[in-house]
């Protein structure tokens, strides 16, 4: 993977002859797109055990009814991103945004660590920092474990959040992505 790609997915709708005897063709472009509240540990490492998932689930599930939740997890660590909400990557010291071919070597570099090293030297303050640390508009972060959200009515709140850490028995990072 040298670069990470976003793509939206924008199929084509082809109307034809309604069968009222006119040829009423023409092409609508309907983009599909969808949201979803991604809900990661802050350690990027952090597995919970199936009985913590299995609560954590069904905690989900009493607040999103009706509602697609997933949980996945990876053999290595990935970067969640934000999807199309993506903006822009400022350093987590000084505050000025990263540029973004720099942020991408860096993201380069330790993909091919399978993540496993986020470390790099900042290009603004010149300090040893994380990719997991920066400041990300719109959130971003890195983990081998994941909540998915699909198309949710709101948010999670503050207390809904915190009871979700106890039950998973860890810190939560909260993502919203679109794609």
């Amino acid at each position: 993977m040298k670069t990470l790609a976003l793509a939206l997915f924008t199929p084509f709708i082809l109307f034809s002859s309604f069968g009222n005897g006119t040829n009423s063709s023409f092409i609508s472009k309907k983009t599909m797109s969808d949201t979803y509240l991604r809900l990661i540990p802050t350690k990027p490492d952090f597995i919970p055990d199936k009985p913590h998932q299995d609560n954590g689930k069904a905690f989900l599930n009493s607040i999103f009814k009706n509602t697609k939740i997933e949980f996945e997890e990876t053999t290595d660590i990935e970067f969640v991103d934000p999807g199309a909400n993506f903006e822009t990557v400022s350093c987590n010291y000084c505050g000025r945004i990263i540029d973004n071919e720099f942020w991408q070597e860096a993201i380069d570099k330790a993909y091919e660590k399978h993540f496993q090293v986020l470390t790099f030297i900042t290009p603004c303050c010149h300090k040893t920092t994380s990719l997991n640390a920066l400041r990300y508009q719109w959130p971003a972060g890195f983990a081998k474990f994941s909540i998915s959200v699909s198309n949710p009515a709101g948010d999670i709140s503050a207390n809904e959040l915190s009871e979700l850490e106890k039950i998973l028995g860890t810190n939560i990072g909260k993502i919203w992505a679109h794609y």
